[in-house]
């Protein structure tokens, strides 16, 4: 089976965000393809990988000829909480990979929710740590982040920095959105490197860890006492990083998506 992987030229390796978005595809054999210079000839593949919604904005007709070929297309989405799976833009794409339900609260018939995973090897685990860190952007998208940021400032950090500062944390507060109330990739990020997790409730937080493993708040208040009284507990976040070592590596999700195509 050969698999075309098309790339948007933004979205560069040395990008914090790439591992999260593309690093399960470097896992996967097969080539690449620049999306604003693709100059590829699909007929000498049987797969081709296509980034999320977005990057395909100014590229509409290069992705109706994608779609008119006979190639098998496979969508890697990660934004679906804004529009339904019912969209024209899904038509025609044989199978979707999702991190969330739609805007309707569906799955994709033709796809299955691909949970996230990490390069565990970037993220050495420090265990114990000081503190409760919380690691994020703000922004009227999340308005419970807002509200969290008056009682804990938020912090960011490039790469290295952001490592350091979660190998430093005794735990880290996640936190999912009213739009998209799914769990982010930042809790194997958290987990891989020691660090307990501190996060409101969210869908399908089941798929990754177990809830005897995360600390939950349920208010503002009740956050503010956790983080007031925190102390860390280094069996659990050992339990954590071997999770991620064991069922969330970018190697491990590459052969899932295998055995679905």
């Amino acid at each position: 089976m050969r698999i075309l992987k098309i790339l948007p030229d933004g979205d560069k390796p040395t990008n914090h965000n790439y591992d999260i978005n593309y690093g399960v595809w470097d896992k996967i054999i097969g080539d690449y393809e620049c999306l604003e210079s693709f100059n590829a000839d699909l007929d000498e593949y049987d797969v081709v990988f296509l980034p999320m919604f977005k990057r395909w904005r100014d590229h509409t007709d290069l992705l109706n000829r994608i779609k008119d070929h006979k190639i098998k297309k496979v969508m890697f989405d990660n934004d679906t909480c804004y529009r339904s799976f019912d969209h024209e833009y899904y038509q025609g794409i044989d199978y979707i990979f999702y991190r969330g339900l739609d805007i309707d609260g569906k799955r994709a018939t033709n796809g299955s929710l691909l949970p996230w995973s990490v390069d565990h090897t970037r993220y050495t685990p420090v265990y114990g740590g000081d503190g409760v860190s919380f690691p994020c952007s703000i922004s009227d998208r999340y308005p419970l982040r807002k509200k969290i940021n008056k009682i804990i400032k938020h912090s960011l950090h490039e790469t290295s920095d952001y490592i350091e500062v979660l190998q430093n944390s005794a735990a880290s507060i996640h936190t999912n959105s009213d739009i998209s109330p799914v769990v982010r990739a930042k809790v194997l990020e958290f987990a891989a490197c020691g660090t307990q997790i501190i996060s409101n409730k969210c869908w399908n937080m089941e798929d990754y860890f177990p809830d005897d493993l995360i600390i939950y708040f349920d208010s503002i208040d009740h956050l503010s006492h956790i983080i007031n009284r925190f102390t860390p507990n280094v069996r659990i976040q050992k339990r954590l990083r071997a999770i991620v070592e064991d069922q969330h590596t970018h190697d491990i999700r590459a052969k899932q998506i295998l055995d679905k195509l």
